[in-house]
């Protein structure tokens, strides 16, 4: 088998031509208006190209790629661009230029806040990236770079007016939730991949996981007794609100769950917010006993353990994903039947329990109702059980950033430590010596702006990719074709996101029948060297796909199609000495180069082009 067949028939000779048939040739799609301003332009292979010059109107500098995409940064909101590339080779020729394209990008929103400043910034110990923030109070969310300046922001209204976006994926999509009680996944454009049912009273928290999961926090009414506390006039039994931890597919459908009321004793429980209950119902409310309120839930996928949040209890529980049981609690242990630890850490009403690379169990501490009320974050070392645990690192925020609900504390991979501070309005970044580096403080007519987490990420980009095949000629609009004496296809794969991938590529038959497939992994900022060949001769057309894994809607196709005749320069279906006459005119006359004229594959129509064509018209 020959990925290639070269037939010698009539004096006819085919080679491949394929035509690129991308999701989209070119990004940004024309005419399309956008809710960012740092964005990733990709355009199709100009041929016998060395590097590329984009040219963006109202924009005095061109931006160069040795690749047949980039992203741009510094361009401006609610304004209209017009964009176009040319290639060049290595000796600055121009070899061709695509048509301009248009886009717009979109005004900030109406209530986008008056006071977004930065108390301080040092550029050398910033960890360098972009920050995804949800604007809580405001109901939408943004991405913000080191100065505070807005690169991306969510349109709400295709989420019911309001979304939170806490968690930047790997497949360049987006995890967020509304004040509609649904959690999403949406790409940077805000378009919807996925939406959880509204059987599910969603609040809190929306996560999704490595293995395509997705965790989410339920809230779940029972009747059930009133407290000891409760007045003689109150009912004897009561709706208590306790959580359902919820584990999604990528369908939607139910994987795993995880009920309060069947774990925790209904002797567990705060008065305080039995105090809480009974002023609502005096006040002339229906309200519910809040219970637990829960916060967060995370999976620690390589030890199968959940941990959970549950404010109201003052309460931090490991959960064995497998059997359900629970491992531990810990936190205040007037609310709890049995004690796990000698040592309770004193903290309250907190929020956002996670496992650091380390190991180490890191949340924010709100300190609500201690004394002195002060909020924190707080590391915990378990020792592998070994020992009990221990904080090995907490940081106290100042009273300025005393924030009695909302909070997070997320530790970056430099070693730095990201710290949002609720209702506050303030996210800063520590570094190992508890320096503050970067501080974000957000208002709005000198209102804090509260803020449910943060997210650091390099870009907008996790998940763009483009390719480049090495022996290729032909043009865009005339179809690209290779070499008539190459047996394969070479391209080099570029990985241009910032996380590693898995790559696929196919290849398919006309009607979309999978072939052949393969995967290559590729780290960030790299590329691979593929070599496609072995394909069966008798097929008469192929589809090429790649695609990333984790993202099969990000994809490119390329069109293979063998009616292409090199050497037939009058497209009559056959080579012969009529087309040696028409490819001596294009030369003498210097008239538009045609692909089926380039028979050494250099680019141009010369003297060579006519010996190779006679060599092959007398059988040589």
């Amino acid at each position: 088998m020959e990925f290639i067949k070269i037939i010698f028939h009539k004096l006819i000779f085919k080679v491949l031509l394929f035509s690129f048939i991308f999701c989209q040739d070119f990004i940004p799609v024309t005419n399309s208006t956008l809710n960012y301003n740092q964005i990733f332009f990709k355009w199709p292979q100009i041929n016998n190209t060395d590097y590329y010059k984009l040219f963006i109107s109202e924009v005095d500098t061109s931006y160069l790629s040795d690749i047949n995409s980039i992203i741009v940064s510094d361009l401006a909101w609610d304004n209209q661009y017009s964009w176009e590339v040319c290639g060049y080779n290595n000796s600055d020729y121009l070899i061709d230029c695509y048509d301009s394209l248009n886009f717009s990008i979109n005004s900030l929103p109406e209530n986008y806040p008056n006071s977004v400043n930065i108390l301080n910034a040092d550029q050398s110990q910033y960890f360098s990236g972009i920050n995804l923030i949800d604007y809580e109070s405001l109901n939408f969310s943004v991405a913000l770079d080191i100065n505070g300046i807005p690169v991306w922001f969510a349109d709400k209204s295709n989420f019911n007016n309001s979304i939170w976006a806490t968690q930047f994926l790997s497949n360049g999509n987006i995890i967020g939730f509304g004040s509609n009680s649904k959690g999403y996944e949406f790409d940077i454009n805000s378009m919807i991949t996925f939406e959880t049912s509204s059987n599910y009273d969603l609040h809190h928290q929306f996560h999704k996981t490595n293995n395509n999961t997705y965790f989410l926090i339920d809230a779940e009414i029972q009747f059930h007794p009133c407290p000891y506390e409760c007045p003689d006039e109150l009912p004897n039994i009561i709706p208590w609100q306790g959580d359902r931890f919820i584990e999604l597919d990528s369908n939607g459908n139910l994987l795993w769950e995880w009920n309060s009321f069947d774990y925790f004793s209904l002797n567990e429980y705060n008065p305080m917010w039995v105090d809480s209950y009974v002023n609502q119902w005096n006040f002339g409310g229906a309200p519910e006993f809040d219970w637990t309120h829960s916060n967060s839930v995370f999976f620690d996928e390589n030890n199968n353990i959940v941990y959970i949040s549950a404010r109201n209890l003052s309460r931090i529980t490991a959960i064995d994903y497998n059997t359900k049981d629970i491992i531990w609690n810990l936190g205040d242990s007037n609310f709890m039947d049995s004690i796990y630890f000698n040592n309770d850490f004193g903290f309250s009403h907190q929020h956002s329990a996670q496992i650091t690379n380390q190991g180490n169990l890191l949340f924010f501490d709100n300190g609500r109702d201690n004394e002195p009320e002060l909020s924190r974050c707080v590391e915990i070392d378990f020792f592998d059980n070994i020992q009990g645990p221990e904080i090995v690192w907490e940081y106290v925020l100042p009273d300025s950033m005393l924030t009695l609900s909302r909070g997070e504390c997320d530790r970056l991979s430099n070693g730095n430590t990201l710290i949002t501070a609720g209702r506050t309005g303030n996210i800063i970044e520590l570094n190992d010596d508890d320096e503050i580096v970067w501080h974000l403080s957000v208002k709005s007519n000198n209102s804090p702006i509260s803020i449910f987490r943060s997210d650091r990420v390099p870009n907008l980009y996790p998940n763009i990719f483009s390719f480049t095949i090495n022996n290729l000629f032909g043009s865009y609009h005339e179809g690209y074709h290779i070499s008539h004496d190459d047996d394969e296809i070479n391209f080099n794969l570029y990985n241009q996101g910032w996380s590693d991938q898995t790559f696929v590529y196919q290849t398919l038959d006309i009607e979309g029948n999978i072939l052949n497939s393969s995967q290559v992994d590729i780290s960030a900022y790299n590329n691979e060297i593929i070599n496609l060949s072995n394909f069966n001769s008798l097929i008469g057309n192929y589809n090429l796909k790649i695609f990333p894994l984790n993202n099969s809607n990000n994809y490119q196709i390329i069109t293979f199609d063998n009616q292409f005749m090199l050497g037939d320069t009058n497209d009559d279906e056959e080579v012969n000495i009529q087309d040696v006459i028409v490819l001596i005119n294009l030369v003498l006359n210097d008239e538009h180069y045609i692909d089926s004229g380039d028979l050494n594959s250099d680019g141009g129509i010369n003297i060579s082009d006519i010996i190779n064509l006679i060599i092959i018209i007398i059988g040589f």
